[in-house]
């Protein structure tokens, strides 16, 4: 099994999952919090700690070997092979091993210590949070057999075994990031007992016998469910990999493959692997964008899955729009997500050639497109949409009007649709893709200087009176991904964009423009000039096109490759700052991953010269 020991730091994470809705991640080293007089440990966001769904309910837990704590001034090192974690410390000249495991299918989770002569104490801390946010929720702990049981409302945590002592503790937390994004709402943990042992397992349930099960399983099953999943992640590097010349990107295309495929949780494919996603139905277009992966590494079924778990007849409104995200209750606001799904839906079809799926889903699909038409569409083929009805969603970016990358899913998904649906509506499809194509390429048209040369590319969005928003945004992207642009404009796009926008992701603004955040401060700064692993594929496969997989991989490939490498194992962050540097957000995002799966495949075939599926 690969091993893989990333830069140890508070900022680099590590997620183990259990591939179903249950996630445990983690900073590769733990922080101290100086602002704070007691200078506790602390996890340094709050995406860390273990999460069920959407719950968090474990915030970490403190170790002592021998009567010194395991603290970040002790630990010597970091490793993973993605089926345990290890941190090694050194304590009174001898080396003390922390093993974290978490298994497929089960809520649970086991911590293991190999001390040497050491006496290893053991102090878990559970997130109580909802026993502030909600008056009436009930929480209590209690002691039998050395196992701590622990109920907070609807949920349920079993910890042991060992020596126990009850500690009842309560600590307030906050979080650094948190103030600078003005987050500052209270966090209460509370630690039940301590342990002495050496090893210590978690169990979850939504009632007291789920929670002992997932306990039992966990401990009388510990070898085999570690022998499970390593067998899983082998089965993994042996089915899906990339063979190039650069052994560095091909170990992190596979660390990338068994993290992203972690995150699905059956039908369901959550937005990223952290408290705010995990484990929930995610969001329409991040699944929609996504399932590109899933093309390219063959999982049609999944595949199918996914699709199948969106399309359905009471999630379509009467404009013609899929509901993009169903917690608390079913919300319409993207145009972008429905045009998303409608265009993977068809891919799905012409890839896989799944018949049953186009007789069973095609009706719906069909509705969707027409509605589409009779409520949106305008005479020269525009699409219109509201001020909040793309993936620019913040109030600080109001895209009322017609948005490039709406207009090319529109045209995108009328010709494919052209090809699949055998029937006269065809034909009005036909024509509204011309009208949306020679729309794009007449109104849409800018100018810019790149190095002294006189370049075109498009304007990020018309107003209600077709006037320009010329602001140069990664948005005209998606048309190149659409297929939408002639070799000339397209290599003008991307002269563009690789003066403008490129980093280590795509920026949401160009450096000079009005309004540009070099940090993420928050909404403010959102889609503003924080650089977005998502368009880094659509950048890097046009790139290859144009014959320059060199480029597409030193300026797209590459600085994802060294942060799923060195800094989160398998993982593509949500964004970086605008100046390229960390922020506080989700490091396991599944579009970002996607992204770079799907640009590792493109760079392969054109390091090998293989044509791509939808080109046999």
């Amino acid at each position: 099994m690969p091993r893989f020991t990333p830069k140890m730091s508070a900022s680099s994470d590590l997620l183990l999952s259990n591939s179903r809705g249950a996630f445990l991640t983690f900073p590769t080293i733990q922080i101290r919090n100086d602002r704070h007089k007691e200078r506790e440990i602390e996890n340094p966001t709050k995406y860390h700690g273990f999460h069920w769904g959407t719950q968090k309910l474990v915030e970490s837990w403190f170790a002592s070997a021998g009567g010194e704590l395991l603290s970040p001034e002790n630990q010597a090192g970091f490793h993973t092979d993605l089926v345990t974690a290890e941190k090694f410390y050194s304590v009174k000249g001898s080396q003390v091993v922390e093993e974290i495991f978490v298994p497929d299918s089960l809520p649970a989770f086991a911590v293991s210590y190999y001390p040497g002569p050491m006496q290893i104490e053991f102090q878990p801390e559970l997130d109580i949070r909802d026993r502030y946010a909600h008056s009436h929720y009930n929480y209590s702990s209690t002691f039998h057999g050395g196992i701590c049981l622990t109920n907070s409302g609807e949920w349920w945590a079993a910890i042991g075994e060992g020596d126990i002592k009850a500690k009842n503790q309560y600590r307030y937390k906050f979080y650094p990031q948190d103030f600078e994004r003005g987050d500052i709402a209270e966090s209460w943990v509370h630690s039940p007992c301590s342990f002495k042992g050496s090893r210590f397992h978690f169990g979850f349930g939504k009632s007291r016998e789920e929670a002992l099960s997932c306990l039992a399983l966990m401990k009388n099953g510990f070898y085999q469910l570690k022998r499970e999943k390593a067998e899983k992640i082998k089965s993994l590097y042996a089915h899906h990999r990339v063979s190039t010349q650069n052994e560095a990107l091909n170990r992190a295309f596979h660390a990338t493959v068994a993290q992203f495929l972690s995150i699905q949780n059956k039908d369901m494919l959550p937005a990223s692997g952290d408290r705010w996603f995990a484990g929930d139905s995610g969001w329409l277009r991040d699944a929609a964008i996504s399932l590109e992966a899933y093309f390219e590494l063959g999982l049609y079924g999944k595949a199918r899955e996914i699709l199948s778990f969106w399309l359905k007849k009471e999630l379509l409104n009467d404009d013609g729009i899929f509901a993009e995200k169903l917690e608390p209750s079913p919300q319409w606001k993207g145009v972008d997500s429905t045009l998303w799904l409608l265009r993977r839906a068809g891919e799905y079809v012409r890839f896989s050639g799944d018949k049953y799926f186009l007789e069973d889903k095609g009706p719906l699909l069909r509705e969707s497109l027409s509605r589409i038409i009779d409520k949106r569409a305008t005479t020269r083929g525009l699409l219109k949409c509201n001020a909040y009805e793309t993936w620019m969603d913040t109030k600080f970016t109001p895209r009322e009007g017609y948005p490039v990358e709406i207009q090319a899913l529109f045209a995108y998904d009328c010709l494919l649709y052209c090809s699949i649906l055998e029937e006269k509506f065809c034909d009005t499809l036909a024509r509204f893709a011309q009208a949306s194509t020679n729309a794009i390429r007449t109104l849409y048209k800018c100018k810019a200087k790149v190095e002294g040369v006189e370049r075109k590319y498009l304007c990020d969005c018309l107003s209600p009176a077709l006037e320009k928003a010329e602001a140069i945004t990664p948005n005209q992207l998606i048309v190149l991904d659409c297929g939408l642009a002639d070799d000339e404009l397209e290599n003008d796009v991307l002269a563009v964009v690789r003066a403008k926008l490129s980093g280590k992701g795509v920026r949401t603004l160009a450096q000079e423009e009005v309004g540009y955040f070099s940090r993420h401060v928050g909404d403010c700064s959102y889609h503003r000039g924080s650089q977005w692993p998502l368009f880094n594929c659509m950048a890097a496969k046009a790139e290859i096109r144009q014959g320059k997989p060199e480029r597409a991989f030193n300026s797209y490939i590459y600085p994802l490759m060294d942060d799923a490498l060195e800094k989160n194992v398998g993982g593509i962050p949500e964004l970086y700052n605008g100046d390229g540097s960390d922020a506080a957000v989700p490091k396991y995002q599944s579009w970002s991953m996607a992204s770079f799966i799907v640009a590792c495949k493109e760079y392969e075939r054109a390091s090998s010269g293989q044509q791509k599926l939808s080109q046999k």
